[in-house]
Formats: C-alpha cells, structure tokens, sequence
C-alpha cells in the first residue's frame, strides 16, 4: 500500500512545512536516508520552507487586508471604506468660548473697540506648548457703554462669549504645475488641514479662479438641494487624506471634473491648519492675545476647550463606517442622526430623541477630558453639517449632555508595610480613572461594586468601606416625596436624631441609575488612609 502524506493547510509555517517536505521526500526518495543538518538536500529543504513560510505569510496577511474587520492597516482600511463612499475624518480643531476684559474708555475716548476676523490668542501654562487659537467670525464691534459688557466689581468691563478655534492660517503656497493629464494630486506641505478653510486657485492663463471644493468628484448637493453631476466643464477638486493624515487635493479626469489646464506653478492654496487633543486646553489658560485689540486688559477661557480629537482611528472607523453607508448622508431615524453626529468631527458622546413628529434634539458631549457644554462653534458646525441631510420639515436642536456629579467617599485601611500616602494617590486614581469621560457613557448604571472591585485590586489595600457612593441632585428628592406621602413639609420639622438618618450617603441597593440623556462624571472624592495594625 502507497504511503499517503497528510497534509494540513493550516500549518503554513517554517517548521510545518520543513517537516511535511522531508516526509514527501521520504516517499518519493526513501534511497535518501541521510537527512543530518549537513546534507545539501537538508539545506535546500530548510531554504525553501523558509521561503514559503515568507510567501504564505504575505498571503495570509494581503487576504487579512481585504476585508474590514480583519485589517490591521491604516491605508488599507481607508481605502476599503472608500469603496462604500466614507473618508475617515482627519484632526478636528478644538473650539472654546472666552471672556475679555476691557478697561473702561477715558471720557472723550473712542467707546467702541473692534475684534477683527482671524484675531489670535494663545494658551500658556502647564509645561505644554502654546496652542492657538483664532476668532473666524466677521469682524466683532463692541460698543463699551451698551448691554454688550458687564461692569467687574474691580471697575473693568466684560464680553463674554467670543467663539475660537484651534487654528493658525498658512500663507498661500504654490502647490503644483498641472500636466493637463486626468486624476492628478498633490499634498498640502503643512497639516493637520481644517477642510472647510481650504481656497484653492488655478491659473488658467488669465489670472487666478477659485475652483470649488466637493466631497465627490461624482455628484455634489448644490445650495437648493438639488444633485448636480460633475462634468467635464466643473471646476471641482476635492479633499483626500491619507494614511499619515496628509491632506491631497484631487483633481477630475475630464469626465467627472475638469482638468486644470497645463501650466508652470498653476495651483496655489490658501488654508488653515490646527487640531488634536492637545487643543483641549484647559480652563483659565487661553491668556494671550496676539492680536492688538483697543482697551483689552485681560482675556481667559472660563471652561476647557473642546471638540479637539485625533484622526478618527481606525477601531471607530471599522464600527461607524458601515452604519454611515446604511444612512446614506440622510437622516431619517434617530439612529441616522447619532451616525452622521459622530461623522462631523468633534463629538464624542451623542443620543438623539424626538418629541415630536418634526423636532429632533440631540445631546452632544464635545471632544476632551471632560463633560462639559458644548461651544457655540460647534453647536453653529453641527447644524451646518445637517442642513442637508435633515428632511425638510424637521428641526433640529443641539443640546448639552447632561453631566451628573456623583459624590464617593471612601475609608481606607493601608497594609503596614506600605506608604499610606502612597496608597491614597493609587485609590483616587482607580476611582477616577472608573469615571473617567472615556469610560463612561450615556444612560451607564453605577455599581457599587465596581468601586470595591478597583479599590480592592490595588496593591496595599488592606481594607475599604464605601462610606458615600450618591447623586447629591436627587437624594433629596427622593427623601422628600417620601415625607410627602406623610404629611411633613421638609425634613428640618424632623427631630435631630431622625434629621441625621435622612442623610443616606450610599445609594439603595448599591447602584446608581443615571437617564437616557446624562453623564456620570466624578463630583467630590474624599478618601481616608488608615495604616493596618500589624
């Protein structure tokens, strides 16, 4: 009886495939009895399962690459969900509103002072770099002596409310001489890119004409949402990233968008570059202004910058893609409304409810460290970014997610052979770190629990009791309606004694529910280190 080898496909490596050779080669050349590692037949066994096992593996790795939930690489995830129409978002520039502080015009003095469009500020502070920031709206007069500022009781003026973004403007480079042939790009030399600042011009032999910016070289939706094809004669280009978050400009190929005529140095760009995460400046560090503003004495960012992200990553982008592409760049469910949401950039958290038949609002939690509202530059970018997805009738409003405190205390008792000092830092880093703004969500139940469970993992916990784990917003409420149903207007009629066993600092059954629209966030955190006896 012949012998058979067994082979299994699925054993593709070097050692596999060595062994499965000298097996075949056992029964095809069993004269062949010297196989010790010094035989030359050996040595050009082990050279090519040393080849195929290369070989097989850029063939697993190219048919790993072809499908969206198994590929590992940037570039080729983005051009497998160009294939379903979706781009992955590149920075998104961090947005803030600030407060200036004038000083009061000497009588006779002009009493109106103005913010230019593209006026600058800076953030300082915190070891980190400066960052930014600039006001694109149209030049801003402010009348000093109207309802405009405030009067500080340290005899200033205040205009709060100025939107900024994370952005710088780049003076307009020469980006490339066109060959007339089809489909030709070019990458902008500087970046990350803010896509809608983006004025591209082309000389067509008499003088500079603005060419159009498109999301498709296709078809586009004009102003009266009406579809228009691109044909040979439109001046469009549009707007690619790649990979290393790169901005290319795209030209037609005659077909779909015109050709920019030959020329030397045709193409020129005027655009504005800024964001990331390191635009979520904190609060209280957009001091600087650069720009030379009329009276202004102090400027400052109330609240933290946000909106800043980093290009979309690829996890996200595997999640969201296909859900964009079953919305179709229309909004018509809720669900249609939270896709498209986390596609305009800037968003971190969002849900959608509607109240009536022709009203969709939306809670957005922003970009950054934080939840905190949303800035009107962003609230003004998302109803931009939904004009023409919305149908017709319905009206859209953005709100703030609703960020609710939740206060913990907790009692500590610390091995004795540890710092309790350091044991303490480690305690209210697990506990913020389990309410961090990337680790919670909507709608998310609190477990008692999963405090104990953080705590108790840390090395040098001996011991821990939760002594405060509520909603200081609704445990009140709760207390109340109870007294109500008794007949007690408020709980200071009680006696002392029952007064201080209304104080319930651990929520019942050990959890908190928090609504369809509200955050957790942390509010005050209080932990107590005492060293175990030994």
């Amino acid at each position: 009886m012949s012998f058979q080898p067994i082979i299994d496909y699925t054993n593709k490596d070097f050692a596999s495939l060595r062994q499965a050779m000298l097996e075949l080669a056992r029964y095809r050349l069993p004269e062949w009895n010297d196989q010790s590692p010094s035989d030359l037949g050996v040595l050009l066994v082990d050279l090519f399962a040393y080849m195929g096992d290369i070989t097989l593996y850029y063939q697993d790795r190219i048919a790993n690459e072809l499908f969206l939930n198994t590929a590992t690489e940037r570039r080729n995830i983005i051009e497998l969900l160009r294939l379903i129409g979706y781009e992955l978002k590149p920075p998104i520039a961090a947005s803030a509103d600030l407060l200036l502080t004038f000083t009061v015009p000497a009588p006779g003095e002009l009493t109106t002072t103005m913010i230019p469009q593209g006026a600058q500020f800076a953030s300082l502070g915190n070891g980190a770099d400066p960052q930014l920031f600039e006001y694109l709206g149209p030049d801003l007069n402010i009348d000093l002596e109207s309802d405009q500022v405030q009067a500080t009781v340290d005899g200033k003026l205040n205009y709060s409310g100025l939107p900024v973004r994370h952005s710088q403007r780049v003076a307009t480079e020469l980006v490339g001489s066109s060959t007339g042939e089809p489909n030709q790009k070019w990458p902008l030399s500087q970046g990350p890119l803010i896509p809608e600042s983006l004025l591209v011009e082309v000389d067509e032999g008499a003088g500079w004409i603005e060419w159009q910016r498109r999301n498709s070289l296709l078809y586009h939706t004009g102003l009266d949402s009406r579809v228009y094809i691109s044909g040979p004669d439109s001046r469009d280009y549009t707007v690619q990233f790649d990979a290393d978050n790169v901005a290319w400009i795209l030209f037609g190929d005659g077909v779909y968008g015109m050709r920019p005529p030959v020329g030397i140095n045709n193409i020129r760009a005027t655009y504005r570059v800024g964001g990331g995460i390191e635009g979520n400046v904190p609060a209280a560090s957009i001091v600087e202004a650069n720009s030379n503003i009329v009276y202004l004495d102090a400027v400052t960012n109330p609240l933290p910058a946000a909106g800043g992200a980093d290009a979309e990553s690829i996890e996200h982008a595997v999640r969201f893609g296909p859900l964009a592409f079953r919305a179709g760049q229309r909004a018509v469910t809720l669900n249609d409304y939270v896709s498209l949401a986390h596609q305009a950039g800037g968003v971190a958290k969002v849900r959608a409810r509607s109240q009536s038949w022709n009203q969709v609002e939306l809670f957005v939690a922003p970009e950054g460290d934080t939840c905190r509202p949303v800035p009107d530059e962003l609230k003004l970018r998302l109803l931009a970014y939904f004009e023409d997805k919305r149908m017709v009738t319905t009206l859209i409003n953005i709100s703030n997610a609703q960020c609710r405190a939740i206060d913990i205390s907790l009692e500590v008792v610390a091995a004795h052979h540890y710092n309790p000092e350091t044991v303490r830092l480690d305690v209210e880093s697990a506990v913020q770190e389990l309410l961090a703004f990337s680790n919670v969500d909507f709608a998310q139940t609190l477990y008692l629990s999963k405090i104990y469970e953080a705590v108790e993992a840390i090395a040098g916990v001996h011991a821990v009791t939760v002594t405060r784990f509520r909603r200081p917003d609704t445990w009140q409420q709760e207390i109340q309606a109870i007294l109500d149903e008794f007949g007690v207007a408020s709980v200071e009629e009680l006696p002392d004694i029952i007064k201080r066993s209304t104080d319930i600092n651990v929520a019942a059954d050990g959890r908190i529910e928090i609504n369809d629209f509200e955050i957790p966030t942390l509010g005050v955190l209080q932990v107590n280190v005492n060293e175990a006896v030994p």
